[in-house]
């Protein structure tokens, strides 16, 4: 059956088109759609499955979940209706303790019955939490034994296709059913959705799952990758707990007065989705979103004022969004890695498709990620005392926005970006070679590792593209010399020559041919080298995966950190470092060039602006017109739009 899952991508629906700005809040019953409706707070709707409890409206033969569609329809309203949640046929009852749980929440004359009510309305079946509870059940023996079907795979390639083999199972059912399904994905597995025939994916932010500007990242580099669209869950739960302004409305036990992710924190989710091209955004639970009026009505509680401020902009700027960083960072399609310290600990250690261990290749890849996204990792001390808003849900990223792609991805799609960086253990298949080669040639520029030119555990030799020979000249064997410290001779990026003191390290050998040495070690080995090939340059890296020479925890090297970060803002439009604290992304609308400075620190702060964006205006945030510097308040976002001319400068142009 997985066999036949798998094949079937072969025959993959496209995608149903250009998805609309989809805005909305979640609810059940009557009175609490119609109060999305009338308070404006979007035009969408997640209806949860029957087995939540919302405390003012239960689940019984008046309220169903058919009543709430009929509800969304009547007031022109698009939805999602929870049809599951995790992977597999086995109900399992449990939370990540007891590795995750999986439930069917609709059959299928259900479903049928949704569909003849609906008619041409976009509406979704939406899958919960689906890598996440691949990744619960995967840590224990114990857990994999309930679904020993997802669990049999012994490599990464293996995990891979297990996970978005039973993607496709689950599609297939669905699909059949009469409904669309939408798979969530929230760890870092973004791309199989897509991959596993998906048009659209949607991921959960905040709850306890892993950095905003990381998942992000993820989402915006495989939409270019799959041309595909996605969207955003915002999930409000936060120890235990999600926010309400009124308990008396809201009495279950959960909703508490001051408790769960912050408002502060939706705003941020929402404007970052939402510039990086989500076009679905909406919030889980409704007691964050409305409170009582006093009159027997509803007035909006702390997320409902984010959330219907933001849909009043929004709605007016509706149009597609295109991001527009100048990094890719690109990994295997079979990498599998997922952070730690998840939930509260649920998940100490970084691991691989739930169940494989990490190794050096999954350390340089988390390593390097932290120069991007600063503290994205965060700690167990961290989690433990609950202080991990900020680093940890978000992340700064002081050297500009990038995105994250899979080696799969075709040259013309890489094309977008003009430098790439690579990451982690990767297999140097002749189609990601030749897709490497066009990239390079078309007048991109690639930072790659020595370790990373093998297939099949055997040199990819290319003296052309490359600049050296590998292998000691093609002998079948090459040495590993024992070196300290690192000397750049010649500048690089932003780099200036100098010396940087680094721990033991161990440089494959190389024979320079066409390329120029810039680093070497004290002992004079080859440490980087700067190779021109048709319009673009390749910078190979010879220490092991850029780390010291220890074991599977082995430190990052500081010079490779610092030309990580000089890289990226080599090919970004802010010419100047940003303030601390501080992510960033560009983008384009329309005509319109847009800039997004959001604020992760608990006191405002003035970011310097390029001479190209100063005849912009901030829309959002500090509003009116600025100079050289935009002051985004604590916690806040500013968003810049410029226009005409403006725009035009804005992109270089």
């Amino acid at each position: 059956m997985r066999l036949l899952a798998l094949l079937s991508l072969l025959m993959a629906y496209p995608g149903d088109g250009e998805t609309p700005l989809l805005v909305g809040g979640c609810a059940h019953g009557e009175t609490n759609i119609q109060a999305l409706a009338d308070l404006g707070l979007g035009n969408f709707v997640w209806i949860p499955a029957s087995v939540y409890a919302t405390s003012n409206v239960p689940w019984d033969e008046e309220n169903t979940t058919l009543r709430d569609v009929e509800v969304a329809v009547r007031n022109d309203m698009h939805f999602m209706v929870s049809v599951r949640r995790g992977l597999g046929d086995t109900l399992r009852p449990g939370g990540y303790q007891y590795g995750g749980h999986a439930d069917e929440f609709l059959d299928e004359s259900e479903v049928r019955a949704i569909g003849l009510l609906v008619g041409d309305r976009l509406w979704w079946l939406h899958g919960e939490e689906l890598d996440a509870d691949m990744h619960q059940q995967g840590l224990r023996p114990s857990f994999r034994t309930r679904s020993p079907e997802l669990f049999r795979y012994q490599t990464r390639a293996g995990g891979r296709l297990s996970f978005e083999g039973e993607l496709a199972r689950l599609r297939q059912r669905y699909d059949g059913w009469g409904g669309r399904f939408l798979p969530n994905l929230c760890m870092t597995y973004h791309h199989s959705g897509w991959r596993s025939g998906s048009p659209l994916v949607i991921a959960e932010l905040l709850e306890h799952l892993p950095t905003t500007e990381l998942q992000l990242a993820y989402l915006r580099g495989g939409a270019r990758q799959f041309r595909g669209e996605w969207g955003v869950w915002i999930s409000p739960w936060w120890i235990g707990q999600i926010p309400t302004e009124d308990k008396a409305m809201w009495p279950i036990e959960q909703a508490t007065m001051g408790g769960g992710h912050s408002a502060s924190s939706l705003r941020r989710c929402l404007y970052l989705s939402y510039v990086s091209g989500a076009r679905l955004l909406c919030t889980q639970d409704t007691p964050p979103l409305l409170s009582g009026d006093g009159n027997g009505g509803f007035r909006l509680g702390p997320w409902g004022r984010e959330l219907a401020d933001f849909w009043a902009y929004a709605r007016e700027h509706s149009e597609p969004i295109e991001p527009t960083p100048g990094l890719a960072v690109l990994v295997d399609r079979d990498n599998g890695w997922c952070p730690a310290h998840l939930g509260i600990n649920w998940a100490l250690e970084e691991t691989v498709w739930g169940k494989l261990p990490t190794d050096r290749t999954d350390r340089m890849l988390s390593s390097y990620l932290d120069v991007l996204l600063p503290g994205f990792g965060r700690t167990f001390e961290a989690v433990e005392e609950r202080s991990d808003i900020y680093p940890g849900y978000f992340a700064a990223t002081p050297h500009g926005p990038f995105d994250i792609v899979s080696s799969d991805v075709s040259s013309l799609e890489l094309s977008a970006y003009r430098a790439v960086v690579c990451l982690g253990g990767l297999e140097m298949t002749p189609s990601l070679h030749s897709t490497l080669r066009a990239y390079v040639e078309g007048g991109g520029t690639l930072l790659i590792n020595a370790l990373q030119l093998c297939w099949r555990e055997d040199w990819v030799d290319d003296p052309h593209l490359w600049g050296v020979s590998l292998g000691m000249g093609g002998r079948a064997w090459t040495r590993i010399f024992s070196a300290t410290d690192i000397h750049l001779q010649e500048p690089v990026f932003s780099l200036e020559p100098g010396a940087w003191k680094e721990p033991w390290y161990a440089p494959v050998e190389v024979e320079p041919l066409s390329a120029r040495v810039l680093a070497s070690s004290t002992g004079g080995e080859p440490v980087l080298l700067e190779n021109r090939f048709g319009e673009g340059r390749v910078y190979l890296s010879t220490p092991e995966f850029m780390q010291e020479g220890w074991g599977r925890q082995s430190a990052r090297l500081g010079f490779f950190a610092d030309l990580v970060g000089a890289m990226c803002e080599a090919v970004q439009p802010m010419d100047r470092g940003p303030t601390a604290d501080i992510s960033w992304i560009t983008a384009q609308q329309g005509d319109d060039a847009l800039l997004l400075l959001v604020n992760h620190a608990s006191e405002a702060r003035e970011v310097d602006l390029p001479g190209t964006w100063t005849a912009a205006s901030v829309e959002v945030g500090a509003g009116g017109c600025m100079g050289s510097a935009v002051t985004v308040g604590a916690e806040d976002v500013a968003l810049l739009r410029a226009v005409g001319q403006a725009a035009r400068l804005a992109r270089g142009e």
